[in-house]
């Protein structure tokens, strides 16, 4: 092997690594769901320390399923509860499915990745500690192909 091809061999993977750090994410984290199904009881939960109360943020949904998921949309219970307990509850709709029924995520195989940026500059008005919670919304007991969820926050 030449000098030239070790060096792209090199480079490439290091260019793809580096891409894929955002020093502006300040939370990520995902859930595994159980094989056998996203129970309709079972609530998803993240917790992360806020400590600058001046920035705005985005917050994201991340999801991930595949191909045993029946539907081409996934309605969860996002609840923001606050340090002092006030709760915030939204209710999302993610498509997951384009209308001719091929994944919109990422990725190869079955697993597919999406990303939902579903609340645009969030302001957290107290320091302390937040909870995030993520429950299904779906009329199935228990729902299956969803393989894990998770939260991104990025300051803006």
């Amino acid at each position: 092997m030449n000098r030239a091809t070790y060096g792209f061999f090199i480079l490439i993977p290091l260019a793809f690594l580096l891409s894929g750090c955002n020093e502006n994410v300040i939370y990520e984290k995902s859930q595994d769901i159980a094989s056998e199904g996203w129970h309709i009881n079972e609530v998803v939960t993240f917790e992360k320390e806020i400590r600058d109360t001046t920035l705005l943020h985005d917050i994201y949904l991340n999801v991930r399923n595949n191909n045993e998921y029946p539907y081409s949309n996934l309605y969860v219970f996002f609840h923001t509860i606050f340090p002092d307990g006030t709760i915030y509850k939204d209710t999302i709709e993610m498509i997951l499915a384009d209308r001719q029924g091929q994944w919109t995520g990422e990725g190869f195989g079955k697993i597919k990745s999406n990303s939902f940026h579903f609340r645009k500059d969030v302001w957290f008005p107290i320091e302390g500690e937040f909870k995030f919670t993520i429950q299904h919304g779906m009329r199935e007991e228990t729902l299956k192909g969803i393989t894990d969820i998770g939260i991104r926050i990025e300051r803006k």
